[in-house]
This record gives structure tokens, sequence and C-alpha cells, in this order.
């Protein structure tokens, strides 16, 4: 989960955790009391077959949360190709999105930049300053 938190944090995203939402992690585009996540992160481990029951619960969770489900796999960069380069990290993280008509920004016409699902209460203080 480490590698995975790292990935997204060096995308931009803020990431906490995402135990109320059954997921490992939320991904918030900007200050959590700004803005809602619009991102679960599933942890996929290499080691291990994709478990498709919980997979299946968390994608029908989703459009309640109103969150696309990301199913996330940290796997070694050099392992098909020996010794590579070094690197800053030997991981790669493979992302699988998952997104319902529900979720956030997805199936939309309209391009709307991620993070603008500002909180009301905020958006209501910062129109009357």
């Amino acid at each position: 989960i480490a590698v995975v938190r790292y990935h997204f944090e060096r995308k931009g995203y803020r990431v906490h955790s995402g135990l109320q939402f059954g997921c490992e992690l939320v991904l918030y585009a900007d200050d959590p009391d700004r803005v809602h996540s619009d991102f679960c992160v599933h942890v996929v481990r290499s080691d291990t077959t994709v478990d498709w029951r919980m997979v299946q619960t968390l994608v029908r969770s989703m459009p309640d949360l109103h969150k696309t489900l990301i199913l996330a796999n940290v796997r070694n960069k050099f392992a098909d190709e020996g010794d590579g380069e070094d690197d800053e990290c030997p991981y790669v993280v493979d992302e699988l999105a998952i997104a319902t008509e529900h979720a956030p920004f997805r199936h939309k016409k309209k391009q709307i930049e991620v993070g603008s699902q500002v909180k009301k209460s905020v958006a209501q203080t910062t129109d009357r300053k």
C-alpha cells in the first residue's frame, strides 16, 4: 500500500485511508476540507488472484459514494528484464479505473477539472467574502 500511496502522491493527489469507504485509499485532488474525494483505490496483490467478489462489492458501492474505483497493482519494474537502470522507484503501479454513470466527472460531454466538486459549505462561505 505504501508504494501505491507514493505513486498517487507523486501524481499530485492527497491520499488518505479509505477504510470508511471499504477500500485501502481515497484520493483527493485538493484539501479534503474543500473538496470531496473522487476516487477509491483497492490494492490488488501481485502474488494472488483477483478476488472478484470483493471487486463486485466495491463496484456496487461506488455509485452510492459517487466515486470511481481504481484497482491498483504493484509489480517489480525489472522482474522480466533482469537488472535495469537505477531508478527512483523500482516498482510500477498498474491502474484500472472502473467508472459508473454516477461517478464524478464520468460520461459527461463537458470536461470538468478533477477536484472541482467543492463542498457546499466551503463554496458558500467563499462566495460571501
